[in-house]
């Protein structure tokens, strides 16, 4: 969230201000000339922070330095925001290539959203034999998600079941 911007320097208009050091050390009230020489004696900006009827309190602080902490403040704030949920897609052996084509779209879903991808296809009673084919069904999948996935994870073949990780290219 961005804030107004607040009048610096010139753009301050009151006759006494309140300064307060960069550290928030107070240095009372005084004429808005003499603040604005105190500031650019010590190579500084007045920002006003505060301003009810005639009390107006400024702080002289480096304006390009609080320009670089705000900037990166709302860099982290942005990480912290969203974290990629991890998605699953469940497959069977059987599975048409309508079902397949569906699928593919809900990846591409969970791509625009930046979240990482699981992929499973569950194998039942005597499918458990065709092992191979189902690999070879689950390579040809992740290859139709190679434009917006890159694998992560080696397949893995653990009972019946045949996973496979992906993350969003990026």
């Amino acid at each position: 969230m961005k804030e107004a911007k607040r009048p610096l320097n010139e753009e301050i208009r009151a006759r006494n201000v309140q300064v307060i050091t960069d550290d928030w050390e107070n240095l009372w009230t005084m004429p808005l000339k003499e603040a604005r020489e105190k500031a650019s004696d010590l190579w500084l900006d007045l920002m006003e922070i505060w301003r009810k009827d005639d009390i107006v309190i400024v702080k002289m602080l480096d304006y390009g330095k609080y320009l670089y902490k705000l900037k990166k403040q709302d860099q982290k704030n942005k990480q912290k925001s969203k974290t990629p949920e991890l998605k699953t897609i469940r497959i069977t052996f059987n599975i048409s290539d309508h079902d397949l084509d569906i699928k593919k779209k809900q990846a591409h879903g969970f791509a625009e959203d930046w979240n990482p991808l699981k992929v499973s296809l569950m194998m039942r009673w005597r499918e458990n034999q065709y092992s191979d084919l189902a690999k070879t069904k689950m390579a040809n999948f992740v290859k139709s998600l190679e434009d917006i996935y890159k694998v992560e994870k080696d397949i893995m073949h653990t009972w019946n079941t045949i996973s496979v990780s992906l993350k969003t290219i990026k």
